[in-house]
């Protein structure tokens, strides 16, 4: 079998090994905990007789688990009675049932109330009433039907616990400590119902169950995600270890091959650069911006990016040639195509338009940015010194191309602009008139 199809057979089985993990990753995780009457927890009856002067009788029965009997009377407004286990009795540190979902009570009841109400009490400091260690645990309860006790066991989902009413507004309980809550509890109890009938109760617990999940499903899927990027980082390893010799006998003719495109590569971009460079400033001749011009089009049409153009004029320039001669007129074309190319975004591209006259293409500018970036370079070349301490100025016309119009008429908008910008003054940014 070769190294292929043990790889495949083997993904396979882990495959399969994940499917079951998750599928069954609650029989995996979890485990049964149970309360028995001879467990360390200690059982205590309740009634309306002993915590607020009413007139129940409560006593135990003659069965080994927790049973309790009970006869509600008149007299307390809310007559009950009922069992509580105690985890702690101190009732400070209790279990905690935070990470269970269900809890399974195996119950005999016999009674005329409908209803049973089942009650585990947390104990926290935050809502802790110091005074009154007996109601300082908070009241997460749940009401049953007595109907719902089916085969001497009812299961109960801890996430339809709700917090009792009577408490939090007895005690000023603050609202954001009104969610249920399993971390500490110390107290199971199990009760007559709401408004339960007088007359004559029996319950007998015989044991409690609930499941704790000993390592989290998060985590549990963690471990399987790791287990999985371990195996595919050694596969990796594997591949590598096996590739090697054939990477070690390519090296040298690969190394020849990169050397060979290197120089053309270099030789190419000369060329290129060559072709689409003006020798003099340094900024994209003719050619070149055509080749830029062409690539914004496709990405207007084809997504709608704006685009700006902007003309340069350098104002009085044959005045500078006249009076300081060619190479001082040189050094100011050279100099303001620099003095642009350092104060724009690396988005912006400078080409030589003609003569003294440079266009500036802003790629994804709308007229108003476009404006922005002229105002800013027409001040930055108003306040330069150029080769020779020349001062120059410059006009700007700036246009834009933000709707279905052919790219001449925004080069027509962006002339006429400049041309406004020289007749009312030079040394201005002047936009497009809309309708240009």
């Amino acid at each position: 079998m070769g190294f292929k199809w043990r790889i495949e057979y083997s993904l396979l089985l882990m495959v399969l090994l994940s499917i079951a993990a998750v599928r069954f990753s609650d029989a995996l995780l979890q485990q049964v905990r149970v309360i028995t009457p001879d467990g360390p927890v200690h059982a205590d009856l309740m009634s309306d007789r002993l915590t607020d002067g009413g007139n129940s009788e409560v006593k135990r029965g003659p069965a080994k688990d927790f049973e309790l009997l009970c006869t509600l009377r008149e007299r307390f407004r809310y007559p009950f009675c009922g069992i509580a286990l105690r985890f702690d009795p101190q009732r400070v540190k209790g279990v905690d049932l935070s990470e269970v979902r269900r809890m399974r009570l195996w119950l005999d009841y016999e009674g005329p109330a409908s209803t049973l109400k089942v009650q585990l009490r947390n104990a926290s400091p935050a809502y802790g009433i110091p005074q009154n260690q007996e109601v300082a645990a908070k009241y997460n309860h749940i009401e049953i039907n007595a109907g719902s006790i089916q085969g001497g066991m009812v299961e109960l989902d801890l996430r339809n616990f709700v917090v009792a009413n009577w408490w939090m507004q007895q005690f000023h309980i603050a609202p954001h400590l009104g969610r249920p809550q399993f971390d500490n509890i110390v107290t199971l109890e199990i009760t007559t119902g709401t408004q339960a009938p007088l007359g004559d109760y029996r319950f007998l617990l015989k044991r409690v169950e609930y499941d704790v999940q000993y390592l989290s499903t998060e985590r549990w899927y963690l471990v399987i995600m790791s287990v999985w990027l371990a195996l595919a980082l050694l596969y990796l390893l594997t591949r590598l270890v096996r590739l090697q010799t054939v990477v070690r006998q390519q090296r040298q003719r690969s190394q020849e091959l990169l050397e060979i495109n290197r120089a053309l590569d270099v030789r190419s971009q000369e060329l290129v650069q060559m072709a689409t460079t003006d020798a003099l400033t340094g900024a994209c001749n003719r050619k070149g911006l055509e080749d830029v011009l062409q690539q914004a089009l496709t990405d207007w049409r084809k997504h709608q990016h704006p685009l700006g153009l902007v003309l340069i004029d350098i104002d009085h320039f044959k005045a500078v040639n006249d009076t300081h001669g060619h190479q001082a007129g040189d050094r100011v074309l050279a100099g303001l195509a620099e003095l642009v190319r350092s104060h724009v975004r690396g988005q912006d591209l400078l080409g030589r338009w003609c003569g003294e006259e440079f266009l500036l293409v802003c790629r994804d500018t709308h007229l108003p940015q476009a404006l922005a970036i002229a105002e800013k370079l027409r001040a930055l070349v108003a306040g330069h010194h150029f080769p020779g301490d020349l001062r120059v100025t410059a006009s700007f016309g700036v246009a834009a191309m933000d709707s279905e119009r052919p790219l001449d008429q925004v080069f027509a908008a962006a002339d006429a602009a400049l041309y406004r910008a020289k007749a009312e003054g030079r040394n201005r940014v002047v936009a497009e008139r809309p309708g240009n």
